[in-house]
């Protein structure tokens, strides 16, 4: 590592490696996030664990990891898809060819994959999400730099109107997904319990269930979960407004060279971590110790507006400034970031062949060290597959297929 050096300016090239490197990190925290999900340990509780598998480190761990993690690397991910956005506008406007329609195939495609991915596999799919915000992302490409950061705010904040329907105004909209959810569960026979006298699909006996049929018609239903949350959460709009300061930065890495500001990107740093580090260490306060009332709820939801955002931004930054001293060990995350999409869809596959009924049927039985363990090795494999993918062929196989559905038209793979 050349931490000694002067900072020198980055190039084109660079730019793209650093998109890439970040890119790859990225995908591992938004791993080492879903994994909790994944292993089941957000639904079982701790006596449920193998013995030996409750560390003392666990507790730690568990509080390190949803302060510094949870949220904040699929808003750097989503600030990565503005800025995708960005330099595609950019290129075929210099070649003269209508972006709309080929975003907009971008897109659709996009969807189906990530419609295959959250029905059929797993609940928490994010693509699906980011498919139908990108269609609206569109209406976004010609305003001025100005009107993209006023509406990122707008949006950013806007899930504490969302909560105020929903909460105060007594419009509680999301329940109609999870109503409904119930409902076919009831229909279908599949498990049901009862939460503060509410019945629920029965997530634990969805993990633990070994009959695949059984898993892919549950999966069907469980998208009425997924986008109940979306909407509680008001994740909608979260993601829209970073997507639009991606935009921005995009604009700003190709026009005035962002990437090579580093007294922007300091200041980035140190007010994001300063302003989102202590806000989400309340967040994380509220979430573990919080009996989740009204008012609780209310804060979490300010905090995570006000926490994950800022933190995301300033992790970036840093990132980048990082990059620049030359911190080589950075480079190891680019093969991953080249092959992020499918990175991501394999990590679906390996979790729920580890820790599903289906598979090994390791779920709700790990204590959180052991499972950010796991989440490393796994990591540090696809690490080693994705490099080795990378000197024999020019795109991940899920890339691949994604680049030739759009472009409409066969496109070599191999070197």
């Amino acid at each position: 590592m050349k931490t000694n050096q002067p900072l020198q300016p980055v190039t084109k090239a660079e730019r793209i490696d650093f998109l890439d490197i970040l890119r790859g990190i990225a995908i591992f925290f938004i791993f080492a996030a879903n994994i909790v999900y994944f292993s089941g340990y957000f639904f079982f509780p701790p006596e449920s664990h193998i013995p030996s598998t409750n560390l003392i480190t666990d507790e730690y761990v568990d509080f390190i990891c949803f302060t510094l993690i949870d949220g904040k690397f699929y808003s750097i991910f989503s600030l990565l898809f503005g800025i995708g956005c960005a330099m595609q506008f950019n290129k075929l406007q210099a070649h003269e060819k209508p972006f709309t329609t080929f975003f907009r195939q971008r897109m659709f495609w996009l969807l189906i994959i990530g419609i295959i991915h959250l029905a059929l596999i797993w609940l928490g799919d994010i693509l699906t999400l980011y498919a139908l915000l990108g269609f609206v992302l569109i209406w976004f490409v010609n305003c001025t730099n100005k009107h993209l950061l006023s509406w990122a705010i707008i949006l950013i904040l806007f899930p504490l109107v969302n909560w105020a329907i929903i909460n105060v105004a007594n419009l509680n909209y999301p329940a109609f997904f999870f109503n409904l959810n119930t409902q076919l569960a009831e229909t279908s026979g599949f498990p049901i319990t009862e939460w503060q006298g509410i019945k629920r699909f029965n997530m634990q006996a969805y993990l633990l269930n070994e009959d695949i049929l059984e898993f892919f018609k549950m999966n069907i239903g469980n998208t009425l979960i997924r986008y109940g949350n979306i909407l509680e959460e008001g994740r909608i709009f979260k993601v829209l407004g970073i997507f639009l300061i991606g935009l921005w930065a995009g604009r700003k890495i190709l026009n005035e060279n962002l990437l090579n500001n580093t007294n922007f990107l300091k200041r980035v740093a140190i007010w994001g971590i300063c302003i989102g580090l202590p806000i989400s260490t309340f967040r994380t306060y509220i979430e573990f110790f919080s009996n989740h009332e009204s008012l609780w709820s209310f804060l979490n939801t300010l905090s995570y507006a006000f926490g994950t955002v800022p933190l995301a931004m300033g992790y970036a930054a840093l990132l980048a400034l990082l990059y620049r001293m030359e911190f080589k060990f950075l480079y190891w995350f680019a093969p991953v970031g080249k092959t992020a999409l499918s990175n991501y869809i394999f990590q679906t596959f390996i979790s729920i062949t580890i820790f599903y009924g289906i598979g090994f049927g390791l779920t709700g039985k790990l204590g959180i060290t052991i499972i950010m363990g796991i989440t490393i090795v796994i990591f540090v494999f696809q690490i080693v597959m994705s490099t080795w993918w990378l000197k024999h062929f020019r795109f991940g196989p899920l890339e691949w297929i994604w680049r030739q559905l759009t472009y409409n038209k066969r496109i070599n793979l191999k070197k």
